[in-house]
């Protein structure tokens, strides 16, 4: 899922959960909206280096309210 999609959910309110993962093998975070994963244009699960960084391009989009996964288990 792209940003331009993410944004076409948010405005028919049809996004039901927001989260953002830790993710080991990147040794970083990346946002995970209804179960998908947030993409780059070239469809590759999008990174983030800081938790800060994801919430600023969620601020961003318009979605204040996530939760935040650190570990997977």
């Amino acid at each position: 899922m792209i940003e331009r999609e993410v944004k076409l959910l948010l405005n028919a309110n049809a996004i039901k959960r927001v989260q953002v993962h830790y993710a080991v093998m990147s040794a970083g975070y990346m946002v995970v909206i209804d179960g998908q994963p947030l993409e780059t244009s070239k469809r590759e699960t999008r990174g983030f280096k800081t938790l800060d960084a994801a919430a600023k391009l969620l601020f961003k989009i318009g979605i204040a309210d996530f939760s935040v996964k650190l570990r997977t288990g």
